[in-house]
């Protein structure tokens, strides 16, 4: 069967309420690393640190996977290849950093960003059964930074708010949305103002 695209009746705002931001200590964050457990997410890993170099490489991965999802004769044989790889990899390697498809590069965006990454999810948009109904990934996002990130959800098309708990959400209403969000960031940082085409 061939890719069948996917979206997600989702509106689009970019109101995060700046003054609501939530913090969170090196301590908190240590004791996150060593329980597993932020902010709802029970599986928690720490994905601080990454630089825009390894923005571009996540981009470069992911748009590859993608291609090959849309290009295969049996896109459901070619996403379970994948997973396989996923869940066989290397601890300490994950392929894409053990993050779902269509928001692995928007995570690691956010890291570079300086946020801290909490939880995210494709929605299924690339198969499988998934918790939440539109592609997101949330994150702690120091004050400082809103607005560099709300620039970059502007441009991208996608939307950013923040929840009850002060924790601020990237989200989109199609499966391309985070991808073009992370190129489009990465072309922020990097001086390249080349338009983004990942509709």
């Amino acid at each position: 069967m061939p890719w069948i695209p996917r979206s997600f009746p989702v509106e689009i705002r970019r109101k995060p309420e700046l003054g609501d931001l939530a913090d969170i200590s090196s301590e908190e964050l240590e004791h996150a690393e060593v329980e597993g457990w932020l902010a709802g997410n029970r599986c928690y890993r720490d994905m601080r640190g990454f630089s825009w170099d390894e923005v571009r490489a996540a981009l470069d991965l992911e748009t590859d996977i993608i291609n090959r999802l849309k290009t295969a004769e049996h896109p459901e044989a070619e996403l379970a290849a994948f997973l396989e790889l996923q869940a066989t990899s290397f601890e300490d390697e994950p392929a894409l950093w053990g993050l779902d498809i269509g928001v692995a590069s928007a995570t690691i965006a956010m890291s570079a960003y300086g946020a801290t990454p909490v939880s995210s999810c494709n929605a299924g948009a690339f198969g499988g059964q998934h918790h939440a109904k539109y592609p997101y990934v949330a994150f702690f996002l120091p004050k400082e930074l809103a607005l560099d990130v709300l620039l970059a959800a502007e441009d991208s098309d996608v939307g950013l708010n923040s929840d009850e708990n002060g924790i601020a959400q990237i989200y989109g209403r199609g499966e391309m949305d985070l991808v073009r969000f992370a190129e489009t960031s990465w072309r922020r940082h990097s001086g390249v103002r080349n338009p983004v085409s990942m509709r």
